[in-house]
Formats: structure tokens, C-alpha cells, sequence
């Protein structure tokens, strides 16, 4: 797919294409269609709830595309539409991007069709918010100005360079508003009580009606990168960096109910938390060997007081390309987590840390789904899916070509959706997996 994109100001295109079918490896506009008005089932926060189990009540077709730029994050399912974010294009051999451009992609949910495109000056890696017609994305990176000496890093560090904001779109792919930042707005953010509330590259929490105005905005010490918030019970948890901070904020006024200063020297700003059962979850990593190699760390901790419950040691192993600790999943009481150093699937026991049983998947950045509740399925780095019964006996891996992102596959009635940082996504019949 070969685009031209204006960065002077703040100059998008919108592509849409109506019932002539066209291969998204090569995107021209051919002509314009209005699109009838989908169903809206609202996508509050990463990954749909604050378990991390996304499974989204739909039926699909069978489909494969490519829409050539990566795809960091999970997509989002809005009546017949699959809303997708893209970072511009990849290196797959040093897993890093190339230019700060993004898009916005809407694909038909049962032709695999692109129904529109929006394109941005800046990598685009949070999960559209879907609520009251209206999309919400971020728009950031992972670079820091240069003006910073990044091994001397410490406190009110600004991170995310170029174009950095909050962008609302409708359901036709056209801009309602932008709300712009200092810095990176890479996690996704949530939506509670009419507001959506982000933390991100500027040590800032805050919150803007879904019309784009200011409701609040509080300081933090920690810039956030990937630590996508977890809501539950009117309270968002995230991980920040320099310093290695873990919050609880209040999301009806952005005040710290408190804050846990972890062991950890990375890590903790890219996992996106899960919850369960008064717990949550998240994972970090230290550096070793002279800065060549991580240990891996899931902790559990009490998300009244913030009180450390346990923490599991997933090994150690070389230092990946970028990010560093994905997403925990939450299932009956098991948390699910791997890594993209050592490849280790592990499951552990919610309650006390106790580990059940480990599985090795090869390095990965992807978190665990659960299949008819029965199996777990997970997509490592190479493209390869594995299918697991919930007491970690192996039952079947599948080979595709698609190069997983911290995130997990979602499933359908019919299907799971697998999308990738080479930016495929395709649908595969439940049938042919189980």
C-alpha cells in the first residue's frame, strides 16, 4: 500500500472505498459510498475489560489482508467494521519503525473490505475507544527529544516526539476533534462517566469529555509508554517510568489514591495491567549482565491499598528490540503471562503467585486469550499460535505469517482475528483450530 502523506501541520487524507473490490496491498481511491450506520458496542478500555479475555460477540468472514504498516495493537469491532490503528511502516528484521506516520483503518467485517483510511503525522499504537459514535485515538512514539542524555534519565522527562494528541473520529473516518499534547499519547486510553482519561509521555493524567474538552488534568513523576490503564470501579491503574512507578488514580478527578515505587528498571511503563478478584496485575523487568540481558518479574498487588501480594520470577534473557513486558491476562482465577526474552508462557495462581504450570512459545510480546473457555491460544513473534488446554497440555500449533504485537488475538462466534506488526490481519475458522 503506497501512500503520500503531508506532514506540515496537521494534514490528514481520508480513502474510501465503496463495493468495488480492491486488495489492501494496493489503495487508490476508485469511488465514494455512504456507508450505512453500524451497531455500536462500546470499547471502553485496552482489550475490551480489565481481565483481558476479548471476546467479542460477532460473526465474521473468512479473510486476509494486508494493509502494509504495522499494526501495534489490537483492533476494535464496531457493528460490520473492524477499526485498526497503524505506526507507519516496519523493519522486520530489527523490529523497529521507520517514519512517524499512522493511520486509522476501518475494514468490512465479513469481506475484509477497506471501508476507509485516515492517515496522521505520527505512529498511532493505542486500541480505538468506541463510544457514542465516536472512535478515540492517540497519536505518539517511543523517541525522546534529543536534547536528553537517556542513560542519565530521573524525573519530569517528556517522552514522544512530533505531532502528539487525542484524536476523535466518527464512524465515516472524519476528524470531530483533536486535543493536542507534549508528549506521546501511546496507551490507549478509557472512558468513564463521558470522559476519556489518558496517561502518557508528559507525566500527566487527564481527562476530556467525549467532546474534547478539559474536564482535569493532574502531574505525575512517570512518564507512561504502553502501560494502557485498567479500569475498574471508578479507578484506572498503570505503570509509569523514571521513576519505575506503579499508580491508582481516581478517574473522576485524576488524584493518586496511592502509588507502589517496584524493583524494576523497565518494563513497568510498557505492561498493561489486568484485573481480577481486588488484584491487579502487572509485570516489569531489571536489567543484568552489565545492561546485555533482563529478569522478567508478574507481580500481584492489592488494588485497595497497594500493598505488594506476591511476586514471580519468569526468568531472564536478552534485551528485546523494544517493548519489554507485555499485557498479563486474567482467567478463573489463573494469570497468563509471557515474554519476548525468554518465551515463557507461565500460569499462576492469582490468589498467592503460585506457579501451575509453564509452557514454552519462543519470545513473544502478545498476552493469552481464553477459547470457549476451555483452551488458550497465544501468538508468538514468528507467527506462530498456540493452542493450549487451561492446565498447559499442548494441543495444537498453527503456522501463520503474522508477527504478533503486545496484545492478544480476538475471538469471535466463528473466528479468531489475528493481526500482526507486518500488518496482516486475518480471520481463522474456530473449526480449524479446535
Amino acid at each position: 500500500m503506497k501512500r503520500t502523506l503531508a506532514l506540515f501541520l496537521f494534514v490528514v487524507s481520508i480513502i474510501i472505498i465503496g463495493s468495488i473490490t480492491v486488495s489492501l496491498t494496493y489503495v487508490h481511491i476508485l469511488s465514494f459510498k455512504k456507508t450505512s450506520k453500524p451497531t455500536v458496542q462500546p470499547i471502553v478500555q485496552f482489550e475490551e475489560n480489565p481481565n483481558h479475555i476479548y471476546i467479542i460477540n460477532v460473526s465474521t468472514g473468512i479473510f486476509k489482508d494486508n494493509v502494509d504498516w504495522a499494526i501495534i495493537v489490537p483492533p476494535s469491532i464496531v457493528g460490520n467494521m473492524l477499526i485498526l490503528t497503524t505506526s507507519g511502516p516496519m523493519n522486520m528484521s530489527s523490529r523497529g519503525l521507520e517514519e512517524n506516520i499512522g493511520s486509522v483503518v476501518a475494514i468490512n467485517l465479513i469481506t475484509g473490505k477497506l471501508m476507509w483510511e485516515v492517515q496522521f503525522p505520527n505512529q498511532i499504537m493505542t486500541q480505538p475507544i468506541i463510544v457514542n459514535n465516536t472512535i478515540i485515538v492517540g497519536l505518539g512514539n517511543n523517541e525522546f527529544p534529543n536534547y536528553y542524555n537517556i542513560s542519565s534519565l530521573t524525573g519530569g522527562v517528556i517522552r514522544g516526539t512530533g505531532v502528539n494528541c487525542l484524536v476523535a473520529l466518527n464512524l465515516a473516518g472524519k476528524i470531530l476533534w483533536r486535543f493536542p499534547t507534549s508528549g506521546e499519547d501511546m496507551p490507549t486510553p478509557v472512558y468513564y462517566n463521558g470522559n476519556i482519561i489518558e496517561a502518557n509521555g508528559n507525566d500527566q493524567v487527564f481527562s476530556l469529555t467525549i467532546k474534547g474538552n478539559l474536564s482535569w488534568i493532574e502531574n505525575i513523576s512517570s512518564y507512561v509508554s504502553m502501560s494502557s490503564p485498567v479500569l475498574v470501579n471508578g479507578t484506572i491503574y498503570f505503570g509509569g517510568a523514571h521513576p519505575y512507578t506503579f499508580y491508582a488514580v481516581n478517574a473522576s478527578n485524576g488524584k493518586i489514591l496511592w502509588q507502589d515505587s517496584l524493583n524494576a528498571t523497565g518494563g513497568l511503563d510498557d505492561s498493561s495491567p489486568a484485573y481480577a478478584n481486588g488484584i491487579v496485575v502487572t509485570s516489569y523487568t531489571r536489567l543484568i549482565d552489565e545492561n546485555t540481558s533482563l529478569a522478567n518479574y508478574l507481580t500481584g498487588i492489592n488494588s485497595s491499598n497497594g500493598k505488594l501480594i506476591w511476586t514471580v520470577y519468569e526468568g531472564d534473557g536478552s534485551i528485546p528490540p523494544n517493548l519489554e513486558s507485555p499485557p498479563p491476562t486474567i482467567y478463573d482465577d489463573i494469570v497468563f503471562h509471557d515474554t519476548p526474552t525468554n518465551g515463557t508462557l507461565y500460569a499462576v495462581n492469582l490468589t498467592n503467585g503460585n506457579i501451575l504450570w509453564t509452557f514454552y512459545t519462543g519470545p513473544t510480546t502478545a498476552n493469552a486469550n481464553i477459547l470457549e473457555g476451555k483452551y488458550v491460544v497465544i501468538l508468538n513473534g514468528q507467527g506462530e499460535l498456540f493452542v493450549l488446554s487451561l492446565n498447559g497440555t499442548f494441543v495444537k500449533e498453527i503456522n501463520t505469517e503474522i508477527m504478533s504485537g503486545p496484545g492478544n488475538v480476538i475471538v469471535t462466534n466463528n473466528t479468531l482475528i489475528l493481526w500482526g506488526l507486518n500488518g496482516i490481519i486475518e480471520t481463522i475458522p474456530i473449526n480449524y483450530i479446535i
